[in-house]
């Protein structure tokens, strides 16, 4: 008798376990986002999940079991891909800022096969996928294609730029059916760099010898910035070694590595404080053996891309005094220094190849996944 309780109650948990899954599937079937803000798979065939959820309300006293695994399936987004089918086409409507990279380096970078390439507008009408980079198109739209779109092809919004500096424009709504940008809730995330663990296991790291404390290299500066105002006040703090057009003290990109590099600290501040917006004056320091101190997103947001012990935030002190007091203290305590570089022993830092990324990831997400998808509300989910 024990015994039947026992499974009985095992059953009832799985059942209602199903259930949950079941109204969760209708709900996200019928009800679709207009921008991907949820982490939940686009469902490929909807009317057998509907079916299967309805079956298992009719199940009678609720004696059988649903197969899981089908559901499960159902809720695989990501199509296989196999080498005989024929390679994804995406068009580079518009070179970012013009600035060209090469077509052909989707499998050499990043083991990305059976996508191709090209900025041939005439293969408009053959090609899956059309990527527009959001700072070249015009206000009035007057670069976009003319010719209707297919409707197997997706258009790919392209942006690197925070709010702060990207124009908003009514038009681009109900335009584009996917997005690509340093945005974790993009639907091709491409951040500014990346934390990777290191292939061959456990390493030692030296860190590069250094001969500067605190460093700070800017090209656009404005004095109405969040970083500005702070650098003002941690300066009186604390000495620090600025460099950059912001500072009439141009580099080139050989003594960025070398400056860099030397410095203790790197004052990794942002030129504008938005969601998720962590950009390469973060990742160039880790890459390059220096602890970035950061001015930007909350340290929460940076703790969803990089380790927390890997970086210093303003935010976790009271003032800038508060601030430049940690770091000598640190300068003086070697030990406590090289603490900042114990995730180097498991993981590598990267930068993002501006464009070819985005192109290579948009390429390879459209081949993969071919789910309708559309960005109704294009405005509100970046600027709202």
């Amino acid at each position: 008798m024990e015994l039947q309780i026992s499974s009985r109650v095992c059953q009832n948990v799985l059942i209602t376990m199903v259930l949950l899954i079941c109204f969760s599937a209708i709900f996200f079937t019928y009800y679709k986002p207009t921008v991907n803000w949820l982490k939940w798979p686009t469902f490929s065939r909807p009317d057998s999940c509907r079916d299967i959820c309805i079956n298992a309300l009719k199940m009678s006293n609720q004696t059988e079991m649903v197969n899981i695994t089908s559901i499960t399936n159902l809720l695989t987004q990501a199509e296989p891909v196999t080498q005989t089918d024929p390679d994804t086409i995406l068009l580079i409507w518009m070179w970012p800022f013009g600035q060209k990279f090469d077509l052909g380096s989707c499998g050499s970078l990043y083991s990305i096969h059976g996508c191709r390439l090209t900025d041939n507008r005439s293969q408009f009408n053959n090609s899956h996928g059309v990527l527009f980079h959001h700072r070249d198109i015009h206000g009035d739209l007057s670069n976009m294609p003319k010719l209707p779109r297919p409707l197997f092809q997706k258009w790919i919004w392209m942006n690197m730029e925070s709010p702060s500096h990207s124009a908003q424009r009514s038009a681009l709504n109900n335009l584009f059916n996917l997005t690509a940008s340093y945005r974790l809730d993009s639907d091709i995330l491409v951040p500014y760099g990346r934390i990777s663990e290191e292939t061959g296991g456990k390493t030692t790291y030296t860190v590069p010898h250094k001969n500067k404390l605190v460093c700070w290299i800017v090209s656009n500066w404005n004095s109405n910035h969040k970083r500005s105002q702070y650098y003002r006040q941690f300066k009186q703090h604390i000495s620090i070694e600025t460099y950059g057009r912001g500072f009439s003290k141009p580099i080139s990109n050989e003594d960025y590595l070398d400056v860099v590099s030397s410095c203790k600290f790197y004052l990794s501040f942002e030129n504008s404080i938005h969601k998720d917006y962590i950009t390469e004056k973060l990742y160039n320091p880790l890459k390059l053996g220096t602890v970035p101190v950061a001015l930007g997103p909350p340290r929460k947001n940076y703790e969803e891309l990089i380790p927390g012990s890997a970086f210093i935030h303003v935010d976790d002190f009271s003032s800038p005094k508060e601030l430049a007091e940690h770091l000598k203290v640190l300068d003086q305590n070697e030990s406590l220094y090289r603490q900042y570089f114990t995730w180097r022993e498991h993981f590598v830092a990267s930068s993002t190849h501006f464009g070819l990324d985005h192109a290579c990831r948009a390429c390879d997400h459209i081949r993969r996944y071919k789910n309708y998808r559309a960005v109704n509300d294009l405005n509100g989910w970046y600027w709202g």
